[in-house]
């Protein structure tokens, strides 16, 4: 008679079978922790470009600039210099203000600015945005063809309950 080592049909189907249920557990928590994730990054991201914004008006007579200036001039790293550039699953653009006269970034001296996080395809679920006021607010979901909100409906600002 021969021995045979091995394992049998039905016990690679039942270890296939454990494989699955776990991994059809798993991956719903993963991908949720990557939105998670993703949002504090850039949540994260809003703050440094709001910072760099104050440190570049502080330099620069009050007055604000774009991203790509601020990549320029240093105040930030090149991950924010062009809207194409996705950091984390979210695009950084410069948002429309409005002001007396104007928009900010097409007058002389652009005394405010708007910078919006928005994401991309499953990989967040909120619009986030920064102004002048330096506070982090979401906007819920967004048409990334709309500015960032001014006035009255900027949103809602982070850690904010109501």
């Amino acid at each position: 008679m021969k021995n045979e080592n091995g394992f049998s049909l039905v016990e690679l189907l039942i270890v296939v079978a454990i494989i699955a249920i776990i991994a059809a557990i798993a991956v719903p928590s993963l991908l949720t922790s990557r939105m998670a994730a993703n949002e504090a990054s850039a949540v994260q991201g809003c703050r440094t470009i709001g910072s760099a914004e104050i440190a570049f008006a502080a330099t620069n007579n009050q007055q604000f600039t774009t991203l790509p200036d601020l990549v320029t001039g240093q105040f930030l790293d090149s991950r924010f210099s062009d809207a194409a550039n996705v950091i984390n699953g979210y695009s950084y653009i410069a948002g429309d203000v409005p002001v007396e006269g104007g928009n900010a970034f097409t007058d002389s001296l652009p005394t405010a600015f708007a910078f919006q996080a928005q994401p991309g395809t499953g990989l967040g679920r909120f619009t986030y945005g920064i102004g002048p006021d330096q506070v982090v607010r979401y906007v819920g979901f967004q048409d990334p063809a709309t500015a960032y909100p001014t006035g009255s409906d900027q949103g809602t600002p982070i850690g904010k309950n109501n």
